[in-house]
């Protein structure tokens, strides 16, 4: 009894001084809120941003702060999805999504909150987190420390401020002659008056080998699902056993194919160059694009010095803010959001945005080169055009990447569909496949119309989505939006697998439905037109197009139960998410009916 009342007068004793402490810190000018900034600075100078790299960097980062990798973590998408599934398993899947898409929120154990609560850049009484929202940033890569191979792991990357080493493709051997040059005051350690830089250069040629790419392209869910299959396509392909890698048509010079690399400087300090090398599109071209707002997106460190994201989505670049065609004949009375009233400050906000469209249609630019690429329409067979067996005709879809299957990455989203429109000669639509809904859906399972019955479900539908398969307690299986498998408990949590996915080849409660093309194949799209819906004689006009869309509009009616980042509504995401769809091949034929 007696030493349990010294424990216990202890701990009060502690608690009492503990209180009394802060109390006397916080009237001696705020030692604890202090101490908490000096804990908040360190934590967060374990990684440096981006934006320290690009005063030497100016050319990668330029390319980086368009990427898909750029925007990994500031998708609104990814950010709503991995909340989405968290609240559908009770957490239990953690960081699974962050260890890809933000690596550093997943070592540091930042977990996902609205990017808009969040700081790129340090100012007052704001929580600095900018290597976090920069998703794949450019320590995620070249401080990437151990050979993980395909294991979907939370990596190992390596801490340490801007003056810690970082790893390249060759040595440090360009880097070593430009710190001799005394003009250029060069400083690789703290403490010093000059001008920043990492420590050395680790020689890694690792970050060449596909294998490098595979932990995040090659994923594996908790419960066994393969997701992310692209590695796995690319080990068995034409392009690895020829030795094309990964980095060849995906940083090469031109998108989607092996063309080789530019040449130029490494680094550009001041006005001074290194020594030319191998320079690599830091762009990573693929099948995304961003729907944010241009000051949020791509990063830019003038736009987040200006405003933050919270007052760039007031700033409304549509209707010509800070542009002289606006200012000149906007009236007295007009009402602009506090932040944006000073006409000087909406005309500086106006010159970083003209800066970001131009990068933004560059990389569209990039986008669309590497798609098209991917995607080759050989021929157009028409086999019948008779009031006996009406029209029939069929199209010929090549996948020409021979490296992987087109669509690749996450599948389940991914759309590659043929939009066919067949007109009488008075230009009636006779016939359609590939349209979409009032929502921005494709007439398939999934639209809410066809469900509704307000519009004909499209059985003549191609597209190259895939589907989750899971299996059901009773009877066979289904398909499902998301990969959480059917739970038999009242409190649902992921369940890893029981038996070895390599004997039963698939995991046991899910599967995908695979529906994409393996590397040079082909499929062929069939379409028929019923003969009641014809003439004889007359002539029709047959409109093909192959359109890409990242995802269909419905997936962000499955995550909008978490709420939506930016403050986006169903509409306005769904329908920018339409707006990104690419043409990537259009045709018209004319066929003239037989008897």
């Amino acid at each position: 009894m007696f030493s349990q009342s010294r424990v216990l007068f202890a701990i009060i004793l502690s608690l009492a001084m503990a209180i009394t402490g802060s109390a006397l810190a916080q009237k001696a000018g705020g030692k604890v809120d202090e101490d908490k900034a000096h804990e908040e600075l360190f934590r967060n100078k374990q990684f440096p941003s981006a934006f320290e790299c690009k005063s030497c960097h100016e050319i990668q980062f330029r390319q980086w702060s368009a990427s898909q990798h750029a925007y990994a973590n500031l998708s609104p998408f990814f950010v709503s999805t991995e909340l989405a599934l968290l609240s559908k398993v009770n957490s239990t899947s953690a960081d699974t999504c962050s260890r890809c898409h933000a690596p550093l929120a997943a070592v540091l154990k930042v977990m996902q909150i609205s990017n808009m609560k969040r700081a790129q850049f340090a100012r007052a009484g704001e929580d600095f987190l900018g290597p976090v929202i920069e998703g794949i940033t450019c320590v995620v890569c070249h401080r990437f420390a151990e050979r993980y191979g395909k294991r979907s792991a939370r990596a190992k990357i390596t801490k340490g401020d801007i003056f810690a080493p970082i790893f390249g493709p060759t040595n440090n051997k360009i880097q070593a002659e430009a710190e001799k040059d005394a003009s250029l005051s060069l400083v690789t350690k703290p403490g010093k008056k000059g001008r920043k830089i990492h420590g050395k250069v680790e020689p890694y040629s690792f970050l060449r080998a596909s294998t490098f790419c595979s932990n995040c392209h090659s994923s594996r869910l908790p419960t066994g699902l393969h997701n992310e299959e692209t590695f796995d396509e690319y080990r068995t392909s034409q392009s690895a056993r020829d030795g094309v890698t990964c980095q060849d048509c995906h940083m090469g010079k031109v998108p989607g194919e092996n063309k080789g690399f530019s040449k130029g400087p490494g680094a550009v300090i001041g006005k001074t160059e290194t020594k030319h090398r191998r320079l690599s599109n830091h762009y990573f071209a693929g099948p995304d694009f961003s729907v944010l707002h241009p000051g949020i997106f791509p990063h830019n460190p003038d736009a987040v010095q200006i405003a933050t994201y919270e007052q760039w989505l007031e700033f409304d670049h549509k209707k010509g803010w800070g542009t002289d065609k606006f200012e000149d004949d906007v009236a007295d009375d007009y009402k602009f959001p506090k932040f944006w009233q000073d006409q000087n400050l909406r005309y500086e906000a106006r010159e970083i945005l003209d800066e970001q469209f131009e990068l933004l249609g560059w990389a569209k630019g990039q986008r669309d080169a590497l798609m098209k690429a991917g995607y080759k329409v050989d021929e157009v067979v028409i086999d019948d055009a008779n009031m006996s067996s009406g029209l029939n005709f069929k199209i010929k879809l090549r996948n020409a990447v021979l490296g992987h299957n087109a669509p690749s990455g996450f599948i389940h989203e991914r759309m590659v569909f043929f939009q066919v429109t067949v007109k009488d000669s008075q230009g009636e639509v006779v016939f359609k496949s590939g349209d979409r809904d009032p929502n921005g859906d494709l007439r398939e399972r999934y639209s809410r119309y066809v469900r509704n019955g307000e519009v004909e479900f499209d059985k003549q539908l191609f597209n190259l989505e895939s589907h989750f398969m899971t299996r059901t307690f009773w009877g066979g299986e289904r398909t499902q939006l998301r990969f959480v498998p059917f739970s038999a408990a009242v409190r649902p949590f992921i369940r890893p697998p029981t038996n070895s996915t390599a004997i039963l080849m698939r995991p046991q409660s899910a599967r995908t439905l695979k529906n994409s093309i393996e590397p040079g194949g082909h499929r062929w799209a069939s379409y028929s037109v019923d003969s009641d819906l014809l003439k004889p004689g007359e002539t029709y006009t047959v409109n093909m197009k192959l359109i890409a869309q990242p995802m269909p509009a419905f997936f962000v009616h499955v995550i909008s139960g978490v709420g939506l980042d930016y403050n986006f509504s169903l509409r306005e995401l769904a329908k920018r998410v339409v707006d990104l769809s690419m043409n990537l091949w259009e045709k018209t034929e004319t066929v003239k009916i037989g008897k």
